[in-house]
C-alpha cells in the first residue's frame, strides 16, 4: 500500500508500485492559503496533541483553546481563516509571544482585543495596540497589568473615558500619574483612583472624598 497522505489527510490505499495519485506537499500554511483550514507539518494521528492534516473546525477550536497545545501548532492556527480560532489562540495563555505579536496585526479587531487582554503579550506589542483605532482594544490594553507604565500614563489621556478609567484602575499605572488623576473632573476616574492600591494614600483619600 502507498501510505502517503492524500489531500484529505487519509493514507493512500493504492498499491505502492503502481500508485499514480497526486500527493501534495504539506506546508504549515498550505490550507489557509487556499481558503481552507491550515495544515500542520508532521501531524501524527497517534499524538493526541497533534491535529489531523485537515482538522475540522471543532478540532481546531479545541486545539486553539487548550493550554497543552504545542506552540508550533498554535503558530499555525494563528493563520486560520476562522475568526473564532484565531481569537482563541490570541486568548490562550500558552501562545508564544511571537504568535501574539503576529495576531496583534489581525485585520479583525476582536482578535486584537484578545491579544490586548492576554497578560503574556509582549510589552512592546501592547504599546503598539495602545494606539489601536478601536477603543475597545485600547481599553483592554489599559487594564492589562503587563502594559508598560509609560504606555499606561499615555492612556490616561485617551479620548475615550472608558480607556482612561481602565488605566486609572491598573495597578501598574505610575503612582504620580494616579495622584494627578485624583482631582480629575470625571467621577469614574476619581473612583478608580480611590480604589487603586498603587495610588498614594493621600491621593486615594482625596479622590474618595471628591467621589462622594
Amino acid at each position: 500500500m502507498c501510505g502517503q497522505p492524500t489531500v484529505t489527510g487519509d493514507r493512500c490505499r493504492n498499491p505502492a508500485r503502481s500508485c499514480t495519485a497526486n500527493h501534495p506537499a504539506i506546508s504549515p500554511t498550505a490550507g489557509a492559503a487556499n481558503g481552507g483550514p491550515p495544515t500542520v507539518p508532521n501531524a501524527d494521528p497517534l499524538n493526541p496533541h497533534a491535529p489531523h492534516l485537515q482538522a475540522d473546525r471543532t478540532e481546531r477550536l479545541a486545539l486553539a483553546t487548550s493550554m497543552s497545545t504545542p506552540p508550533e501548532t498554535l503558530a499555525v492556527l494563528a493563520a486560520d481563516p476562522d475568526l473564532d480560532v484565531r481569537a482563541a489562540v490570541a486568548d490562550n495563555l500558552g501562545a508564544p509571544p511571537g504568535t501574539l505579536t503576529v495576531l496583534a496585526a489581525d485585520r479583525v479587531w476582536v482578535v486584537r482585543r484578545h491579544v490586548a487582554n492576554n497578560p503574556n503579550t509582549p510589552p512592546e506589542t501592547l504599546t503598539v495596540l495602545a494606539a489601536d483605532r478601536v477603543w475597545v482594544v485600547r481599553r483592554h490594553v489599559a487594564v492589562n497589568t503587563s502594559t508598560p507604565p509609560d504606555t499606561l500614563a499615555e492612556l490616561t489621556t485617551d479620548p475615550d473615558e472608558k480607556v482612561r478609567i481602565g488605566a486609572a484602575t491598573n495597578a501598574s499605572t505610575p503612582p504620580d500619574v494616579l495622584a494627578a488623576l485624583a482631582g480629575d473632573p470625571n467621577p469614574g476616574i476619581r473612583e478608580a483612583v480611590a480604589g487603586n492600591t498603587s495610588a498614594p494614600p493621600a491621593a486615594r483619600s482625596h479622590a474618595g472624598l471628591l467621589a462622594d
